[in-house]
């Protein structure tokens, strides 16, 4: 029996350490893919001082105020000069990634067109830049107890607010994740 290691499809928070702050530290990251060639997510917590509309418009894209985003996310520290578009409802756009039945990442500007007209997907999560690891480094730092994985809740993901979504990540798993530390071991 083949047992599936995928992190795909759920959520991982990196684990405070007393070693000091990371990029990551307070990062609820969800993983879009992940197989023995390594792994990609977005981090859908940490919000930008930067308007979504804004952004759009300097693309040349009239967003008419039907955006339901209105900060833009950081993705990741990797390629934040694009736009990443994690959305509910796996349609098909230009670029579309199926994450898995119900879930796509989309970076073509097709998706971006439809969403200032107001006929784009109707749950999402805009970002710039993604998280990525290497083939074996996300199970390495999973193993070293740097990262708490967390279920992939539909609701947790696009619709409680960025500011809400650690509380509600620890709501889910019974206990506080900013208390866990990767410093003293594991059982």
């Amino acid at each position: 029996m083949k047992v599936d290691l995928s992190l795909s499809g759920k959520l991982i928070f990196f684990s405070p350490s007393e070693r000091g702050p990371s990029y990551f530290t307070n990062s609820l990251i969800f993983i879009c893919h992940h197989n023995k060639d390594g792994a990609i997510g977005l981090i859908i917590n940490r919000q930008l001082d930067l308007d979504v509309e804004a952004l759009l418009e300097g693309v040349g894209l009239d967003t008419a105020n039907n955006l339901i985003q209105k900060k833009i996310n950081i993705g990741g520290p990797v390629d934040t000069g694009s736009v990443f578009i994690l959305h509910k409802d796996n349609c098909s756009w230009d670029s579309t990634m199926e994450v898995s039945k119900q879930i796509g990442l989309t970076t073509s500007m097709d998706v971006l067109e439809q969403m200032t007209k107001g006929k784009g997907p109707e749950e999402y999560i805009l970002t710039l830049g993604y998280s990525g690891w290497d083939a074996g480094q996300l199970e390495s730092e999973v193993s070293e107890n740097a990262w708490i994985v967390v279920p992939g809740e539909m609701d947790l993901i696009f619709k409680t607010p960025a500011k809400d979504k650690i509380k509600g990540a620890s709501k889910l798993m019974g206990f506080d994740i900013e208390m866990i530390s990767p410093d003293y071991g594991s059982a």
